[in-house]
């Protein structure tokens, strides 16, 4: 994505999950911390928790909170995280037919980004936002959903979708993960790498590995390239050879090498590169091997080479990725 941002809204709903909005609001503000760190200029973007009228809202157990701004106030924003709601929302969405939602539906269509978390999807379905997409909800209300929105393309058995500029997160907790996401499309890795070190990284998993992306399928149609991927994911320690993997396609070198950048974005090796890694990840979280045995598992026989390209990819060592998904297990006397 890259794109520059200087907006971020928080839409304030009365009886929202508190944690559904506070916890986006503290990942955005450790990402605008490391950027300042850095002297980035695209640290000034500006949060703001908005709702349609500036009175004080109170949340799932009474705590009260008052707005910021009102909708009115926000001529133009870049992404909108709507907050999670306790149980059936649909009183909610009376309350905002002519307030919020014909408001989230314009600063959508101006190029606004949505984060969505439980059953605050609805309000994006409601604004027409979702027909033949890809979306996510809680668990609790995907039969009602269903129903409510039969044109959405609501997954059902996962936690996280992406379909373009819309990103659902079915739970409070697997917003934290599409947040760091986020995070990574518009500022870069390794930013969302940097912000997820703070955030219970032995909690999450790669978010490429859980989540719904409904452009992939339009991003491969390449029957012979997604074949090569496939034999490399299930041969990661395998030498890669541009003409063997040319062959399987039913290619040239040079036409394989162009047509699996097309597709995938990266060369064949960077592709083989990331996928190593990505399993590395889990081995290193999992189990108690050498970092020099998972070196080898993966298709690294020199673990300092190894090393470095996990450091390069994932932003710290193998050792370091390991203490840091591991400080949190409990010792036993």
């Amino acid at each position: 994505m890259n794109r520059s941002i200087s907006h971020i809204t928080v839409l304030a709903i009365e009886q929202m999950l508190g944690s559904s909005a506070s916890n986006p609001i503290e990942i955005l503000e450790a990402a605008r911390a490391v950027l300042k760190v850095e002297r980035n200029p695209q640290a000034n973007f500006q949060i703001q928790v908005g709702a349609p009228a500036a009175d004080p809202l109170s949340l799932l157990g009474g705590i009260q909170v008052r707005p910021m701004c009102t909708l009115d106030d926000i001529e133009q924003t870049d992404l909108i995280v709507i907050p999670a709601l306790w149980r059936n929302p649909k009183a909610a969405i009376q309350q905002h037919l002519n307030t919020s939602i014909p408001w989230l539906r314009q600063q959508y269509l101006a190029g606004a980004s949505i984060v969505a978390v439980g059953t605050g999807v609805t309000f994006v379905a409601e604004a027409g936002l979702l027909e033949g997409k890809a979306a996510t909800t809680h668990w609790h209300y995907l039969k009602q959903f269903k129903r409510d929105y039969p044109r959405v393309n609501l997954q059902e058995k996962h936690l996280l979708t992406q379909s373009g500029r819309i990103y659902c997160a079915a739970s409070v907790n697997s917003a934290a993960d599409m947040m760091i996401h986020w995070l990574g499309q518009v500022f870069g890795k390794e930013l969302g790498q940097k912000v997820e070190q703070q955030f219970s990284p032995e909690a999450r998993n790669p978010f490429e590995a859980r989540v719904f992306m409904a452009d992939l399928g339009h991003q491969h149609p390449d029957e012979a390239i997604a074949q090569v991927q496939s034999w490399l994911q299930q041969n990661l320690a395998e030498k890669l050879e541009a003409s063997r993997l040319a062959s399987m396609a039913g290619l040239s070198v040079r036409q394989f090498g162009r047509r699996f950048h097309q597709v995938t974005g990266k060369t064949a090796t960077e592709y083989q590169q990331a996928i190593r890694c990505k399993a590395a990840k889990e081995l290193l979280q999992n189990s108690d091997l050498a970092i020099a045995d998972i070196a080898a598992l993966v298709g690294y026989q020199d673990a300092s080479h190894f090393g470095r390209i996990f450091r390069r990819l994932e932003g710290q060592s193998p050792n370091q990725y390991r203490l840091k998904v591991r400080y949190k297990v409990f010792a036993h006397e």
